[in-house]
């Protein structure tokens, strides 16, 4: 593994800055490397980066217009396809986003992050299960351990009712992430479905332990309310199945 030189760390220094509240400090610092030659390609990726975490998406999409004029590969082009794909998702752009991963898997048909990208945003809207459900079994037969993708995996199942699957494909995918609140949440979700509501007030419980621990641009706030209604319907009816003391049982 090469070592980061000092252009690169400086650009990691930059995005710390800008995740914990510094922005302009942050965004200044990556804007200094900028010298107007082909180098700058990276620094325009760092910023499209910084601007994405802190939702300026117009700030992130021209930054992803300057790299692309210094991107010469077939590898560069795509991997500003994919960055301006994932942003568009983030956006809940998914028509556009969909554009894009499909103009990726047509010219790298195995690919398989952008296999779970795109079976990952269909299964999750509940649009085209089984399209979607295709996508991630390819990304899951090239990689087979990826925690990331076994979760969408056995999302797509849970989304098609097939929950024996989707706790088998959520277990593996939890043991290879454990803290990952994504996972977490699925697997409270399947065992609410299957009646096992103690289980899945647990894993919601870690889930939001976990995204309180992460930073803050890196969590939606929608993820976090959405966890947290769960949980405390979750705990009220809880609460309600409990036997009165009172009343011997």
């Amino acid at each position: 593994q090469k070592m980061p030189n000092d252009k690169e760390l400086r650009l990691v220094l930059a995005a710390q800055l800008a995740d914990v509240g510094q922005a302009d400090q942050g965004i200044a610092d990556a804007k200094a490397l900028l010298k107007g030659t082909p180098d700058d390609r990276v620094v325009y990726l760092a910023l499209g980066q910084i601007y994405s975490r802190l939702r300026r998406w117009s700030d992130a999409e021209a930054s992803l217009d300057q790299a692309e004029k210094l991107s010469d590969s077939p590898d560069e082009k795509r991997e500003i396809l994919f960055l301006r794909a994932s942003y568009f998702e983030r956006q809940k752009k998914y028509d556009a986003a969909e554009d894009l991963f499909k103009r990726l898997l047509a010219a790298d048909p195995g690919n398989p992050t952008v296999l779970n990208y795109l079976g990952y945003m269909l299964a999750d809207r509940g649009v085209r299960l089984e399209e979607a459900l295709g996508y991630v079994k390819k990304a899951v037969e090239v990689d087979p351990h990826n925690g990331a993708f076994l979760d969408s995996l056995g999302w797509a199942y849970f989304k098609l009712g097939n929950y024996e699957l989707a706790e088998e494909n959520l277990r593996k995918a939890a043991d290879k992430s454990r803290d990952d609140a994504t996972i977490l949440e699925h697997l409270g979700d399947l065992y609410q479905k299957t009646g096992r509501l103690k289980l899945a007030a647990a894993q919601w419980e870690r889930a939001l332990d976990s995204l309180n621990k992460t930073i803050a641009v890196e969590v939606e706030p929608a993820d976090l309310a959405r966890v947290q209604k769960k949980l405390e319907s979750a705990k009220v009816r809880l609460a309600q199945q409990q036997p009165s003391p009172r009343k011997p049982q």
